[in-house]
């Protein structure tokens, strides 16, 4: 009997280690599929990140994880390509200084992002891409998610999401902007393709969808020829709400083809300017617009076959 119960007691033991080993493998795993910038030592949380952002790069990890804090945010940060910046639900990005906050490569992407600027020197843009990198086909993954960004210093200057495309085939298409809210910038949306030196340039076929914008001096901006070597053609904005300020200056300034609008604008007296509001400029066309609360006469058109739905 006692020697049963020795047996017994044995194997038990032996379990329990078993148990305990794998569990650990399990976490050293687990933790091998992400990389956390708490595991970083840098001089300052700017250099952390990109550390960790690098270190999952080269070691072919596809997700850096932030944690639950704040994060003082000194310097640009570049999200690699192939890598997803993900933040937790209580992260926050207060930025101090003036320069370009995060700029994304191609088939790269950032989720649950909370950008606060709180400089008066700050006039640069908060989300970036660059048509250099070619962000192109269906299949990449290149897309920002659940983002909020906020001007707290009041200023209202810089830019919530820039898009540009300006060299010899330099594209961005195809990505998804998803519940994104920018408030307190000078320009919340800017999508800009300069005629190249040679080639073609596009910002086409992008989806900005349940986008909300307040407190902006203008809340989208494209600017490009109407059609190649440079444009931005086909882009769709879906389920907004804007909602101005007395700082609002414009809502809509539209270049390009076939570019579609749809949503709700409120309070249109806040706009102390008694200029139109939305622009569809002479190198527009077949744009497409669909918010009922706008009046015709706050609009400008000198398109051609632009519709706007009242």
């Amino acid at each position: 009997m006692y020697f049963m119960k020795k047996m017994i007691g044995f194997f038990l033991c032996f379990l329990l280690i078993v148990l305990v080993i794998y569990q650990q493998n399990n976490s050293a795993s687990n933790h091998k599929e992400k990389v956390y910038v708490e595991d970083f030592k840098g001089d300052n949380d700017s250099a952390k990140i990109q550390a960790a952002i690098d270190k999952a790069k080269t070691n072919k990890i596809k997700t850096v994880m932030l944690d639950d804090r704040k994060y003082t945010i000194t310097s640009p940060i570049i999200v690699r390509k192939g890598v997803k910046l993900l933040f937790g639900y209580g992260t926050q990005f207060i930025v101090e200084g003036n320069f370009r906050v995060l700029e994304l490569e191609q088939n790269a992407s950032i989720e649950g992002a909370y950008v606060a600027i709180n400089d008066t020197k700050f006039n640069s843009e908060v989300i970036y891409l660059d048509g250099k990198y070619k962000y192109y086909n269906t299949w990449n993954k290149t897309q920002v998610k659940d983002v909020n960004i906020v001007n707290w210093s009041e200023s209202n200057k810089g830019t919530g999401i820039s898009l540009y495309a300006g060299g010899k085939e330099h594209e961005i298409s195809f990505v998804n902007f998803e519940n994104v809210k920018v408030a307190g910038m000078e320009t919340g949306v800017k999508l800009i393709a300069e005629k190249p030196p040679s080639g073609k340039a596009w910002i086409n076929a992008n989806r900005f969808m349940n986008l909300s914008l307040e407190d902006c001096v203008n809340m989208i901006y494209m600017d490009s020829s109407l059609t190649i070597p440079n444009e931005t053609s086909g882009n769709q904005f879906t389920n907004l709400q804007i909602q101005p300020s007395s700082k609002t200056k414009s809502i809509l300034n539209v270049s390009g083809q076939y570019n579609k609008f749809e949503g709700m604008f409120w309070d249109l007296d806040q706009i102390t300017f008694q200029n139109d509001v939305i622009e569809l400029t002479d190198k527009s066309m077949g744009t497409t617009i669909d918010i009922p609360s706008l009046p015709m006469s706050r609009i400008s058109d000198t398109g051609q076959a632009n519709i706007v739905n009242q």
